[in-house]
């Protein structure tokens, strides 16, 4: 981006977090294509540890991720990749410059919180995963709203973008955050409409095709744990 100070951290970057989580994972995924050195820092919540003084301490929040830069601290892993693009030369397809092609990067990401996040990745994969519940009704009533609005929207900012994604012909922050979702949602549960679904699975294909370092942050245990 044109506001990038610097072209990498003077430290790595510190991610606090759980690898494999839908929240953790986006940002690492970021980090890792924008080429800048982080470590995950392991919050374990299961057992509460976001709980603690230590980590209320840093995000009063208690919610994962946090970035920790320097000293500097940030929240909402969304904040934190445009951040990480502001903040230093990541490649320019990641956060346009452009006013319009980051306007349609901005709003994806607000539909990917908004509604993908909340109504697909929190109903179809968290209770597979132990971290809530659904009932069939539920999950019925999201894939109808997916059929009907919500991958119609997608589809809306993949031909705004001008190519197979919202990006264009290289992903923005947006593809990525769509793509982690999609492929760990489709991975570990197969039998769930995000896994049938053909156009939505070949567009997560084009991301992860064009995102080089993908094998870091979705290799190794984060791939064990999405396996069935």
């Amino acid at each position: 981006g044109t506001l990038a100070s610097k072209s990498v951290p003077s430290t790595p970057l510190k991610i606090h977090g759980l690898p494999m989580s839908a929240n953790t994972l986006p940002l690492c995924a970021v980090a890792a294509e924008a080429g800048l050195p982080y470590e995950v820092v392991m919050v374990d919540l299961m057992n509460g540890a976001h709980l603690g003084p230590a980590f209320r301490a840093l995000n009063p929040m208690h919610c994962i991720p946090t970035l920790e830069d320097d000293g500097f601290v940030l929240w909402e892993g969304r904040a934190c990749a445009r951040y990480l693009c502001n903040r230093y030369a990541a490649p320019e397809h990641l956060y346009p410059s452009d006013p319009k092609r980051r306007a349609l990067c901005d709003m994806a990401l607000d539909f990917h919180i908004g509604i993908f996040y909340k109504r697909i990745t929190v109903v179809v994969l968290y209770p597979v995963v132990g971290w809530g519940a659904a009932t069939d009704e539920e999950v019925a009533q999201a894939e109808a709203a997916f059929h009907a609005d919500y991958w119609p929207a997608m589809k809306k900012m993949i031909a705004q973008g001008g190519g197979k994604l919202i990006g264009g012909s290289k992903p923005n922050i947006a593809d990525i955050f769509f793509m982690t979702h999609i492929e760990t949602t489709a991975s570990k549960v197969p039998s769930s409409f995000v896994a049938k679904h053909a156009e939505l699975r070949a567009y997560s294909a084009a991301v992860r095709a064009q995102c080089p370092n993908y094998s870091k942050y979705m290799g190794g245990d984060v791939e064990k744990f999405y396996t069935p």
